[in-house]
C-alpha cells in the first residue's frame, strides 16, 4: 500500500463520503433539520439570526471541504516522488487538524462529536496520508 494513487484515491472518496451531509444541509431540507436538533440550542430553530449564522457555518465548512476535495484530486496528478510526499504531507496536515477536534471532544469527555464509526472512518485518511508522505513509491 506504498503507492500514492492508491491512498489518495481512498481518501477521495472518504472526503466526498464524509462532504455529502455537509453540501445536503447547505441546500437546506431535512438534513438541515437535523443538524438544528442535533446541535442542541434552545431556540435556534425560531431565531432567524441564529439561522444566518448556521447557514453561514455550513457554507464556510463546504467551501473548506470542496478545497479539500480539489486539492487531493491535482495531488493525484503529480508526477515527481518529492512533490507527491510534500503534497501528502500537506494534505495529513489539514485532515488532521479537521479531525483533532472531535478526537479532544471525545477523550474530553463531551458528547459533541460524531459517532465512533465516523470517527474511525476520519482517521483512515490521515493514517494514509502520513504513512504515504514518508513512505511512498511511484510505481514504474
Amino acid at each position: 500500500m506504498k503507492n500514492f494513487k492508491t491512498i489518495l484515491l481512498v481518501t477521495l472518496i472518504l472526503d466526498v463520503l464524509q462532504s455529502i451531509p455537509i453540501f445536503l444541509a447547505v441546500m437546506g431540507g431535512e438534513i438541515k433539520n437535523q443538524f438544528i436538533s442535533d446541535f442542541n440550542i434552545e431556540g435556534l430553530a425560531s431565531s432567524s439570526q441564529g439561522i444566518a449564522v448556521l447557514d453561514l457555518m455550513l457554507y464556510v465548512f463546504a467551501f473548506i471541504f470542496l478545497g479539500v476535495i480539489l486539492s487531493v484530486i491535482y495531488t493525484m496528478r503529480l508526477k515527481t516522488l518529492d512533490g507527491l510526499k510534500s503534497a501528502c504531507f500537506v494534505l495529513f496536515i489539514i485532515h488532521l487538524f479537521w479531525t483533532l477536534p472531535d478526537f479532544i471532544t471525545l477523550i474530553s469527555g463531551g458528547s459533541a462529536h460524531p459517532p465512533i464509526i465516523i470517527m474511525i472512518i476520519s482517521i483512515i485518511p490521515v493514517v494514509g496520508l502520513y504513512y504515504v508522505s514518508q513512505k511512498g513509491e511511484l510505481r514504474a
